[in-house]
């Protein structure tokens, strides 16, 4: 797996770690994108704590049921990333983040008491990772994201 940190910029938040399975055949340019992107919903979501990212490209060695996951136990988000555009991943990962964030803040009730995809919980994760996407893609060019 190969390792991107990030460099926090003196401010007093979280640092994210990203770990890339050495399956996937991401270049360069998008693994800077992926840790700025990282880096630029860590600061926005005003996080504290310290995460890993995992990027898998197996789902079943992951332990990925769908698209992602987040452990609050290990402080990790897992995103499957093989054959899935960069925006996917990007908006992933932004949703994972946010479930982080709701759990630094103790938001995410104990006892889930409707169905996944009904909760709240949900909702807002999945509102905020389309606006951090689409603010970010305007800020670094559309054409770079969405391809």
């Amino acid at each position: 797996m190969s390792n991107l940190q990030n460099g926090s910029d003196g401010k007093d938040f979280s640092r994210i770690s990203i770990k890339i399975s050495k399956e996937l055949n991401i270049s360069n340019e998008d693994k800077k994108l992926i840790k700025n992107f990282c880096d630029l919903c860590s600061d926005m979501l005003e996080m504290k704590g310290d995460y890993e990212c995992f990027l898998a490209a197996d789902r079943k060695k992951a332990k990925i049921v769908t698209t992602a996951i987040c452990s609050f136990s290990e402080n990790s988000i897992k995103i499957y990333c093989h054959d899935r555009a960069l925006a996917d991943i990007l908006r992933s990962i932004a949703h994972e983040m946010f479930h982080l964030r709701q759990h630094e803040l103790d938001l995410i009730p104990k006892e889930m008491n409707k169905p996944h995809h009904l909760n709240p919980v949900e909702w807002h994760a999945n509102a905020a990772s389309g606006s951090f996407l689409s603010y970010f893609a305007q800020k670094v060019g559309k054409d770079k994201i969405y391809r």
